[in-house]
């Protein structure tokens, strides 16, 4: 096996073992901060959303200073509640383009007045997967193109020894 073969044994295999076993995803982190609640607080976070897709929030209490009592979360549009409201945990919600509204609220118990939450909000679109397949046989064929076209033979040597031989 000459070595060229074997390089192109190699970047096939390769190649093979390099697809994707799943979709890719392609998720957008919309929001991501610690904060801390003083006494009985409240807050909201807007989101322009351009297409529909699925908006995962989570919420999580940061045992730090104080507990915070009553942690809760909803989401809303400028005219209804989108789902139900939720505790520390994670909630996702099919969702359609336009602004969207997160709102948490708490009350922070104990000496300090104050405790910490976390809130993440991301957002994964509807979209169509990319054919990766056909990109990987475009790239198969290009590199047999371009083998082939190393081992065609130099057809001006061709040409000038057959000219030699008739001048003899």
């Amino acid at each position: 096996m000459t070595m060229r073969t074997w390089f192109a044994a190699c970047l096939i295999a390769f190649g093979v073992f390099a697809l994707p076993a799943a979709p890719a995803r392609a998720d957008q982190i919309l929001y991501d901060s610690i904060g801390v609640i003083s006494g009985a607080q409240s807050s909201v976070q807007s989101f322009d959303i351009t297409s529909a897709g699925a908006l995962t929030v989570t919420l999580t209490s940061i045992p730090w200073l104080d507990t915070i009592s009553d942690l809760n979360c909803f989401v809303s549009t400028a005219t209804s509640v989108l789902g139900s409201s939720f505790g520390a945990g994670t909630e996702t919600l099919n969702v359609k383009p336009g602004m969207l509204y997160a709102h948490w609220f708490g009350d922070a118990d104990g000496a300090y007045g104050l405790g910490v939450y976390g809130l993440k909000v991301s957002f994964q679109p509807n979209a169509s997967a990319v054919p990766l397949p056909a990109a990987f046989i475009l790239l198969l064929s290009g590199l047999g193109l371009l083998m082939g076209w190393q081992r065609r033979p130099k057809l001006a040597n061709v040409s000038h020894s057959a000219d030699d031989a008739l001048a003899v």
